[in-house]
């Protein structure tokens, strides 16, 4: 996510959506009421009878309803249109609907923005700079490092085995290992917990063989998947794997576990508060630290009131999504929950 201006006292923020996850974020975020403003197309009529073609038009409509189309990767804005340039291809107060994708910016008004809608929209702009795999593409030539971050690939170093078919049987396994050492070396270097290894062939399995039989250490998490080369290519092609993508979506929750877990263990003391009316008494009796809400809840008028009380009473305010397993024990717990002061 990219936040490329904000106007607290007009209402504006200006976006770019750069995953999948910012678009879903966006849709939680986008309330009826609120004004958005995005290129679009409109089927333009010259004439009656004819046909039209599609044109390009800046169109600023009122927000009734957004839904994600996980198919297209698309996030579709329904509402009436208040303004659009040019403004003969749109009419207005006529419906349509804007289809935002990665990468498209957007401006959305809102009344008022809740401090802990921007925290949250916030928090993605630092994670989508933040690198959340290593990734080492590899084969017996070379071996190209990098990081995945929200934006996409960020190529840090190469290294070379310079391993060559005239060298004796001694000399080639010689070298071979210093290759392994120095790849071990990187990737212990790296700021990520999980380091991806992958490529064709045998030489990420004899990296494995060689780590296994202790010849060298890493500390980090490794795991192992095919690529087709030890390209950017290849390191692509391992970030769209179906393992890496489950793998991407297990570290994604994690945090969000931690906070269920706790929330559970103090449901055993007496330290946790589920469903509306229960966090509602936690909060006027100033006993909350965290609220826990699903993402779904963000527009619903009475969850609103209750994360306003939390914002102004400085609780911190923990978003889920409720897509994801623990957004899922939440929503078995009433959408929402707090968690006592008393379990600091």
């Amino acid at each position: 996510m990219r936040i490329t201006s904000f106007s607290p006292q007009i209402g504006r923020m200006k976006l770019v959506p750069e995953s999948f996850d910012d678009l879903y974020l966006i849709q939680r975020v986008i309330a009826p009421g609120d004004v958005l403003e995005a290129r679009s197309y409109r089927r333009f009529k010259p004439s009656e009878g004819d046909k039209g073609e599609q044109k390009e038009v800046l169109i600023t409509l009122s927000v009734e309803k957004a839904d994600l189309d996980k198919g297209a990767a698309k996030l579709r804005v329904n509402g009436k249109i208040l303004a659009a340039k040019p403004e003969e291809f749109a009419r207005l107060s006529s419906y349509h609907t804007i289809s935002i994708g990665t990468m498209d910016h957007i401006e959305l008004y809102k009344k008022e923005w809740k401090d802990y809608i921007v925290k949250r929209l916030r928090e993605a702009v630092a994670e989508a700079k933040k690198p959340r795999l290593g990734v080492i593409a590899m084969d017996d030539e070379k071996a190209t490092v990098a990081y995945s971050k929200g934006y996409g690939i960020e190529i840090i170093t190469e290294l070379y085995s310079k391993l060559s078919k005239r060298m004796n049987q001694q000399d080639f396994q010689k070298q071979k290992d210093k290759f392994f050492n120095e790849v071990c070396d990187v990737a212990n270097g790296m700021e990520v917990d999980i380091v991806v290894i992958a490529g064709p062939g045998f030489t990420k399995d004899d990296l494995k063989k060689f780590i296994a039989e202790g010849k060298a250490s890493v500390e980090k998490k490794l795991f192992y998947v095919p690529a087709s080369d030890a390209e950017r290519s290849g390191i692509r092609e391992a970030l769209r794997s179906e393992s890496v993508s489950k793998l991407l979506e297990k570290e994604h929750v994690r945090k969000e576990f931690v906070l269920l877990n706790r929330l559970l263990e103090g449901l055993k003391l007496n330290g946790s508060y589920c469903g509306y009316e229960k966090v509602k008494e936690s909060l006027e009796e100033y006993d909350a630290r965290v609220v826990l809400v699903n993402d779904t809840m963000l527009n619903d008028p009475s969850f609103k009131e209750l994360l306003e009380k939390a914002d102004m009473s400085k609780v911190e305010i923990a978003i889920f999504n409720a897509s994801d397993d623990a957004g899922m024990q939440l929503a078995n717990l009433g959408n929402i929950a707090s968690i006592s002061k008393r379990m600091e």
